[in-house]
Order: structure tokens, then C-alpha cells, then sequence
């Protein structure tokens, strides 16, 4: 899953007012992040086109030294909006002067002894939101409108920075700011305006693990050994201090960037679901916020990233046509215009059930996968045809404790596998009508995104899945009740393996789908494993059965 942040941009335009004898230019970070105030790459082209898009400066949120996540955790219960409020940029010190653009002046000769100068922000919008900081010796002091530089300093030239308080937001402030450097000189004054716009805030992939419980705990220990086997060494954070085992459900991971003369400068952003009631997404905030890492909340969703969009676009589930409670703040950052897919058909709802985007060497630079219900209904076919018929449908066996009987007869919990065998399942009228019509479904979505994203059949690979109908929910979830138990609504049969884990552009962590094992081989596993092999992916599974399956999902 995927997704942009707001970037700041500063538009530039170029006036003087009565004294032409000044060349006045304030200059801001170009493409390669740089401010040459002595060479020739900045200055004629300030002159040149003073009505240029202008440069790009971060909204500076992340938490150095944890200040906010300590007085978040040491809080008896902060509200969402006080949880929030706190960041390196919610007051005027500077914490991180690394993520500042560089805000330059050219040196000024031959002024008045009593000329001054003032930089400003004078719309009252952008003045709440921007930071505009002044270099003195190995400090960075806040620069208010009304502070007044000197002759000399002026001569010397000014050496500023400027950051955000927050990210560009949907009814508020749209990233961009107006900066004002006007030089008094006697009756004379002379003007330059710079604009500059918040790096807009994007999505990469991320996920952690589920906290404890026993099957959680051996799901952990599960996902080690299999990061292990894959010889994949990244660190694995345990969100210990909820019970909500869907990680990648309650935040999404982004950054906002902006170009640095060393190379691009990032700031990590974790952005919490919209989904205020949702206890477990205030851990973004208590616990993942650090230097470089911050936090954003748009309270009131699951996400995807996927012609003309180069950081991506964003797809995100429309149930019944009504939009979710974060689009607006997505659209608020201007770069990855979002795209909703029809996914009201499944159960639970969420776009990463049935889209997955992966990196390719291809004109795109990227396939999709979905999910082929009728792949899934053929490959038992062909196995019953074989003379499998009477093997079970699923591989797994049960533990020796903590399983209940029914896979299907619970409202959520631990259930134990089903028993049944292919010829079973195949005989069931239902299950296969329903399957028949969630695959229109999903070609209906593949229609969508192929006429949005110009992507190809050739560039679009099908899952084998089974899916199943009748999920039931508790009465004090939120659920509409015509929803539980219905016919209508899809869920995976087996754990579905397009909901796994990204871990490089070569390795792909899925669950175990425990499909028949048909001379001595999972049909499923093998048929799963050889479309990721063709697109140079090498795939591991991990057991969720227990730790997520049953209760709706997988880990992902």
C-alpha cells in the first residue's frame, strides 16, 4: 500500500518599486536542491522568470528525542487532536534544522546606514502554518514579519530556512505560502515575493506484526523463521500495546521529500486510518513517531498505490458509492489523485483483497494482480478429474489446542479446519454461482483501472482464490446487520495470498494458503508460487490460520 504527503511549494514573483539600482533575490532550493548565490545556475533565472512554480519545503513533524511521544504516553489520555498537535514544528524552536529549505538573499551594496529589511508571510493562512527561521552562529531563531534585519545584514546577505507546521489539509491550507523580502531604503522600497509549496505527502509500502495472544505469539515467532528462511534482515516492530492484530488496516506508512544538494531529503509520515474510534491507530503517535518520522490523522479506508501520475496514484474502496472520510485529505495533496474501485461486494471491504501493484521492468514499471476465483474452482476441478476428489480441501490440521469446530458457524474467533473434502466443496451450488459473480466484479474493477492507468492485459496476472460467503460479525462492531451471515458478500475460502508482504523486488512473504496436497504438493501454494515466479519473485508462506484467517483477514 501506498501513498503521498503534502509538499510545500513557493511560487516566485519578481517586482522592484522605485529604486532599480537594487537587484534584490531571494532564493529557495532549486531541482538539485542547491542555492547558488555566487554562480550563474540560480540568479539568472530568478531574473529571467520571476513568475516561476518556485521551490518545495517540508511540513516538519516528525518527534526528535520522542518529546511528544513521551508526553503522549505519560499523558493520562490525551484527546485524538492534542495527540496530534504535538511536533518538532508546533512551536518555534528549531529541533531538526535538517529537513529546512535554504531561503537565500542576495548580498545588497551601496544602501542607506539606516535601511532594513523584513521577510513576511502576509497571508494569515500560510503565517499559522509556515516557519520561517534566520541562521546566527550555530542557532536557527524564528523570524517573525515584523522582525527588521540590518544594513549590514543585508550586505552580508540573509541566510534563512523555512518549514511547515502541518501538512497541506482539505477547507484549510493548501501547502502553498508567499514569502515577502522587502528592502527599506530611505523613501525607497524594494520588493521581492517568493512562493513556496508543502511537499506533497506519499505512499510506500510497509507493515508490522500482530501483538500477543497465544496464536499471535506463534504467528511472531512463525514470521521470524520465515524472514529467516527468505534471508530477509529486517527489523520486525510488535504493536504490543493493543489488541488489534490488523496493523496495516489502522495506519499507512508515507513521506513527504523535497530535493537536497546531497540527494533527496525525506521525512518519514505515518498516517492513521480514518477511524476515530479505533484505539489502536493512536500508536502511530505513541510509538512510531521519532527524528525523521512524524504522524498525520484526517478523523472522520484502506489504501493502495497505483500514465501520467510519477509518484503513483492511490486506490481506495467505495462501499455503495460513499467516499471515505479521507479522500478529501488525500486530494488535499494534489500529486496522487485517488481512485475509487467498487469493493462493496467483499465482506470486509478492503482494497488490498483484491489489488496488488508490484514493481516490473516493464513501460509501466509496475504489474497488478488480482484475484481469479475461477482459476481457483478449476484447479480443484482438475484435481478431482484426476481421481483427488475424496482428498480434503485444506492441508492444515487442526492444533492441538485453541481451535472451535466450525469454520463457518462463529462470529470471529479461532475456528478449526474444515473437514470436508474437494468433492464437498465442488458440490456446493452456492459457492460456485457466488464465485461466478464476484469474478464479473472483479473484472469490472480490472475495466476501472486499466482505462485509468493505461495498463494492459498483458501486464495483469491472476491469483487462484476460492471465495466463500456467510461471514458473520458481532452486534457491536458497526456492521449493518443485512450485511452478516449474507450470501452476498465475499471472503477468502483459504488465506488469501495476494494479501501478504512486499519484502524486496525479488521476495514476496504470503500466507499459506493449505490447499489440497496432490502428490505431495499444495495445488494452491504451487499454482501461487509460479505466477510470482514469473514476474522474478520468489515466494515464502507464513501460517495466519489461527492469528488472522478466521478472524477475517491476513497479515499483510
Amino acid at each position: 500500500m501506498h501513498w503521498l504527503l503534502s509538499s510545500l511549494q513557493i511560487l516566485g514573483e519578481y517586482k522592484t518599486e522605485q529604486n532599480d539600482r537594487l537587484t534584490i533575490s531571494s532564493l529557495l532550493t532549486d531541482d538539485d536542491g542547491r542555492v547558488d548565490i555566487d554562480g550563474n545556475t540560480d540568479i539568472p533565472h530568478k531574473l529571467n522568470h520571476p513568475g516561476h512554480a518556485g521551490a518545495i519545503f517540508l511540513a516538519n513533524i516528525g518527534d526528535t528525542d520522542r518529546r511528544c511521544s513521551s508526553l503522549a504516553l505519560s499523558d493520562s489520555s490525551p484527546s485524538n487532536e492534542k495527540l496530534a498537535a504535538c511536533n518538532d514544528a508546533s512551536d518555534d524552536i528549531q529541533r531538526s534544522p535538517q529537513y529546512l529549505a535554504p531561503l537565500r538573499t542576495v548580498p545588497i551594496s551601496c544602501l542607506n546606514p539606516n535601511a532594513y529589511g523584513t521577510v513576511s508571510v502576509e497571508d494569515a493562512i500560510a503565517r499559522k502554518n509556515v516557519r520561517i527561521f534566520r541562521r546566527e552562529g550555530s542557532n536557527w531563531l524564528i523570524t517573525p514579519n515584523d522582525h527588521m534585519f540590518t544594513n549590514n545584514q543585508l550586505q552580508q546577505g540573509l541566510n534563512l530556512g523555512i518549514d511547515a507546521r502541518d501538512t497541506r489539509r482539505p477547507s484549510g491550507w493548501d501547502g502553498r505560502v508567499t514569502v515577502h523580502f522587502t528592502v527599506h531604503d530611505r523613501e525607497d522600497v524594494s520588493r521581492q515575493c517568493e512562493a513556496a509549496s508543502c511537499s506533497h505527502f506519499m505512499l510506500p509500502s510497509f507493515s508490522f506484526g500482530p501483538p500477543g495472544s497465544h496464536h499471535c505469539t506463534k504467528f511472531v515467532s512463525a514470521f521470524d523463521g520465515a524472514l529467516a528462511e527468505m534471508n530477509v534482515n529486517f527489523p520486525l516492530f510488535k504493536f504490543n500495546a493493543s489488541d488489534d492484530i490488523w496493523a496495516q488496516d489502522f495506519f499507512e506508512p508515507g513521506y513527504t521529500s523535497m530535493p537536497g544538494p546531497d540527494g533527496p531529503v525525506t521525512l518519514r509520515v505515518m498516517i492513521r486510518s480514518a477511524q476515530d474510534t479505533r484505539v489502536a491507530g493512536r500508536q502511530v503517535f505513541e510509538y512510531l513517531r521519532a527524528a525523521g518520522t512524524g504522524a498525520v490523522q484526517h478523523l472522520g479506508g484502506a489504501l493502495s498505490k497505483a500514465k501520467k501520475y510519477p509518484a503513483g496514484r492511490i486506490v481506495l474502496g467505495s462501499h455503495e458509492g460513499k467516499k471515505p472520510y479521507i479522500l478529501e485529505y488525500l486530494q488535499a495533496q494534489e500529486i496522487q489523485d485517488p481512485l475509487l474501485v467498487d469493493v462493496d461486494w467483499l465482506a470486509v471491504g478492503h482494497v488490498d483483497e483484491m489489488l496488488q501493484f508490484l514493481p516490473a521492468n516493464n513501460s509501466l514499471g509496475w504489474v497488478m494482480l488480482v484475484p481469479d476465483p475461477q482459476e481457483g474452482l478449476a484447479i480443484l476441478r482438475r484435481a478431482q478429474s484426476a481421481g483427488h476428489g475424496k482428498t480434503c480441501a485444506f492441508s492444515r490440521q487442526n492444533d492441538t489446542e485453541g481451535n472451535l469446530s466450525d469454520l463457518f458457524g462463529l462470529p470471529w474467533g479461532s475456528r478449526g479446519v474444515p473437514s470436508y473434502t474437494i468433492d464437498d466443496l465442488l458440490s456446493q451450488n452456492e459457492l460456485r454461482e457466488a464465485n461466478a459473480n464476484f469474478s464479473k466484479r472483479i473484472k469490472a474493477t480490472v475495466g476501472v483501472i486499466k482505462r485509468e492507468t493505461g495498463i494492459t492485459d498483458a501486464d495483469i496476472y491472476g491469483l487462484p482464490v476460492v471465495f466463500r460467503t456467510g461471514l458473520t460479525y458481532p452486534p457491536d462492531v458497526g456492521i449493518d446487520p443485512e450485511r452478516s451471515g449474507s450470501s452476498k458478500y465475499a471472503g477468502s475460502l483459504y488465506p488469501a495470498t495476494i494479501n501478504g508482504l512486499v519484502l524486496r523486488n525479488t521476495k514476496y512473504l504470503a500466507p499459506n494458503p493449505w490447499g489440497p496436497v496432490v502428490n505431495n504438493g499444495d495445488i494452491m501454494a504451487d499454482a501461487v508460487s509460479e505466477v510470482y515466479c514469473r514476474l522474478g519473485f520468489k515466494v515464502g508462506f507464513v501460517d495466519d490460520w489461527n492469528s488472522h484467517h478466521t478472524w477475517g483477514g491476513e497479515v499483510h
